[in-house]
């Protein structure tokens, strides 16, 4: 008896260290979860903040400077006629981007293309300025992720729009290539150049990205900005 009794008191014991094991392995979990979950939540509010920054942004600045040309053609009716119907249709363009901005992929109808979406923005921010697109490796820019292909386009777009605000540029040219296992995409104008630093709106653009960002001034001392995606970060689709 006295043996038996004392081998149910160590598996008594061993069950109630196993119990407060698992009782502190739960706890460990639980905590750590939160601390994801916390962190997820915190990471989709930057992403949303970001998205409502550069696609929202984009296209009022680009209304505003619609308006400013729309006020400088009074007298030419044509002109005029087709300056308000561009405001309407990137109007009704902004509205449909607002109501998906917290989350951009339910957009079924928003950023199936990169390279129209690419010409689409050049045309609507850079209105009258003289600019040049350029498209190297199609195909690869097709297999790009919805959610790289929103990154890359609102990178595009506030690139632009530094160089509207800042440079005093009358003609701009992009390039965006997919070779050799990297997307670039570089923006170049005739302005008056940038100082070397990466404005702060296109550095938290990239990190989103997880790509590398330049900007300084091109051969022809205007604006130069180049974006640099690794293909190992590509975000193909399945």
């Amino acid at each position: 008896l006295n043996r038996r009794y004392v081998r149910q008191k160590v598996n008594v014991a061993r069950l109630a260290g196993l119990a407060a094991a698992l009782a502190c392995g739960v706890v460990i979990i639980v905590l750590v979860n939160r601390g994801r979950q916390q962190r997820a939540i915190e990471e989709t509010r930057k992403r949303i903040a970001a998205d409502l920054h550069d696609e929202l942004g984009a296209d009022l600045h680009a209304i505003g400077l619609l308006s400013d040309l729309a006020l400088s053609a009074r007298k030419a009716p044509e002109r005029l006629d087709d300056l308000l119907r561009r405001m309407r249709s990137l109007t009704e363009r902004t509205g449909q981007a607002a109501r998906h901005c917290t989350n951009l992929l339910e957009a079924d109808d928003l950023h199936e293309d990169l390279v129209n979406d690419v010409r689409r923005a050049a045309t609507r921010i850079l209105a009258d300025l003289e600019h040049h697109i350029e498209f190297r490796g199609e195909a690869e820019l097709r297999r790009l992720s919805p959610r790289k292909r929103i990154d890359l386009l609102l990178f595009y777009q506030e690139s632009l729009i530094n160089i509207i605000r800042h440079s005093g540029a009358t003609s701009a040219r992009t390039r965006l290539t997919a070779v050799e296992r990297t997307i670039t995409f570089e923006v170049t104008d005739n302005g008056r150049g940038l100082d070397g630093r990466v404005p702060a709106s296109l550095e938290r653009r990239a990190r989103l990205l997880g790509a590398e960002v330049e900007a300084g001034s091109s051969e022809g001392k205007g604006a130069r900005i180049v974006l640099r995606l690794k293909r190992r970060r590509f975000g193909f689709l399945p």
